[in-house]
């Protein structure tokens, strides 16, 4: 835990001590805190309004530290301490934080767009933890030669098919026992393999 990267740890530490938060309030506060915190489409970008409001842009990645239940929770973080540690190691701090704020924002944005005028309510790191994984498989794949890239690439095929299977069969809503945004990790895997070309040239990776 300790010989994380700083950014990694400081987005676990956060997101852990949220979901501390959400078990101690009840009633209205906890109310509250959802209302305000999580991505509502509703409060997003009401209906009828000209543009998103203020409150709606800060959900686009405030909704990432709030989660439903501890498997929730736990899954999120797994894939955040196995690639994000990655990626941050890749780019430095700065860059890491910019990159889980604008997948988690892609991930947001994709499943408002696809959820067209439906009530879309969304929580959970998933959208920016694909980002990272997005951004990793890109690192790997410039990283190494002709067999790691082929690893790469095969684990990209697998990773979007699974997620495009599970999410259209209704598969994962089923397994999960709640809606499932898959709309928003297949933006945020996107969005983070396409930002990872922009934020920084990779350090050659040696695979075991």
């Amino acid at each position: 835990m300790f010989n994380l990267p700083r950014g990694t740890l400081w987005l676990t530490l956060a997101i852990v001590a949220v979901f501390g938060l959400q078990n101690a309030l009840e009633g209205a506060s906890w109310r509250w805190l959802f209302t305000t915190f999580a991505f509502i489409s509703q409060v997003f970008w009401p209906p009828g309004a000209g543009a998103p409001t203020a409150q709606g842009l800060m959900t686009l990645v405030s909704y990432a530290f709030l989660h439903a239940d501890f498997m929730h929770l736990a899954l999120n973080l797994g894939f955040l301490l196995a690639f994000g540690s990655f990626v941050e190691r890749q780019l430095g701090l700065v860059r890491y934080l910019l990159l889980f704020a604008l997948t988690a924002a892609a991930g947001a944005l994709t499943e408002f767009y696809f959820a067209g005028p439906g009530p879309v309510a969304l929580i959970g790191a998933s959208g920016a933890v694909y980002g990272m994984t997005g951004a990793a498989m890109r690192f790997m794949f410039a990283g190494g030669g002709s067999d790691q890239r082929r690893r790469a690439l095969i684990f990209v095929l697998v990773f979007l098919g699974l997620n495009l299977v599970f999410g259209m069969t209704g598969l994962a809503d089923f397994l999960a026992g709640a809606s499932v945004g898959w709309k928003a990790h297949a933006g945020g895997f996107v969005a983070g393999a396409l930002l990872s070309f922009l934020l920084g040239t990779p350090r050659r990776i040696q695979m075991l």
